[in-house]
């Protein structure tokens, strides 16, 4: 994650300050799917993919559904005690995601290139 998200980023300081952020939001997101989704069961998985163009990085991460069973159908949202999304929020320029309920959701988070 970091090597690629640093990847053709001519100061040293800026790329490692972009596979930093890279890697926060990698982790922030991947958590939340566990966490909060059917992602975290022993037999299931996540989607985690990173794609770039010339001045952004997306960070992007689908999870496996709701928890079969579950009542409370949950979508992605910032709260205020600064982790999860709100860390998410910070890191990036821009943050989003799409999904229905009942359905797996995808969490997608922009970091610019400089």
């Amino acid at each position: 994650m970091r090597r690629h998200a640093a990847r053709g980023i001519a100061n040293p300081m800026a790329a490692a300050e972009i596979a930093n952020r890279a890697s926060l939001i990698a982790w922030e997101l991947m958590d939340n799917a566990h966490r909060h989704s059917h992602s975290g069961a022993p037999d299931q998985t996540l989607t985690l993919m990173l794609e770039r163009s010339r001045y952004l990085l997306s960070i992007t991460v689908t999870d496996a559904g709701p928890t079969p069973g579950c009542k409370r159908l949950s979508f992605p949202e910032q709260k205020s005690h600064g982790g999860g999304l709100g860390r998410v929020a910070s890191l990036s320029f821009y943050w989003d995601w799409d999904g229905c309920a009942g359905l797996p959701v995808t969490v997608k988070a922009r970091i610019e290139l400089p």
